[in-house]
């Protein structure tokens, strides 16, 4: 199902960009949303594989990714996202590591501030924060896009450039087990 607007997280772009030979990244971010925004602090966490940063470069140039700063919104817009910031900070911020989360936070920040409804991570119980404490009724619902789900949806043929192969190539890339896509993902229909 391609949405209007995604914001996308560093762990999903590596997960999918890490191959230089499948360029899944590039093809897969303008099925997904007709827009992809990344958090400039996103963007400048992904340093390696240097293929995720070169797809996410190409798509920019394409004009289907969009960096977004804090520093760019309107006054009330930079309120908005302060405060929203600062809730999601003392939820999920590791005061061990300052650094931890920080890119997911931004963007979920700035995911609320400009209603963008959907968040593409890989981490597994965002969904829960997010509904605590995002999704109470003000503002657009954030919903919270794993990879999984984009398999299901090239499985159900709402992402068809992408086939039974190659999604299994990403499933595998994304670093999950082979063995879980062939028996319970997508397994071969005799």
């Amino acid at each position: 199902m391609k949405r209007k607007e995604v914001i996308v997280d560093a762990d999903f772009c590596i997960k999918i960009g890490s191959s230089s030979k499948y360029r899944y990244l590039e093809k897969l971010l303008p099925e997904l949303a007709e827009v992809v925004y990344i958090h400039k602090t996103v963007y400048e966490e992904i340093l390696y594989p240097s293929c995720v940063r070169e797809q996410i470069d190409s798509l920019k140039k394409q004009g289907i990714m969009v960096l977004m700063d804090e520093n760019e919104l309107l006054p009330l817009e930079k309120r908005i996202y302060d405060s929203t910031y600062q809730i999601l900070s003392k939820a999920m911020a590791d005061p061990r590591n300052r650094r931890k989360n920080r890119g997911e936070i931004a963007s979920l920040a700035m995911a609320k501030t400009k209603e963008i409804p959907y968040f593409a991570t890989d981490e597994m119980d965002l969904q829960n924060i997010v509904d605590s404490l995002l999704n109470s009724g003000i503002g657009k619902r954030i919903c919270c896009i794993r990879i999984e789900a984009v398999i299901k949806e090239m499985k159900d043929g709402e992402i068809d450039s992408f086939k039974r192969k190659e999604a299994k190539v990403l499933w595998v890339l994304a670093g999950k087990r082979k063995e879980d896509f062939d028996n319970t993902v997508w397994p071969v229909e005799k």
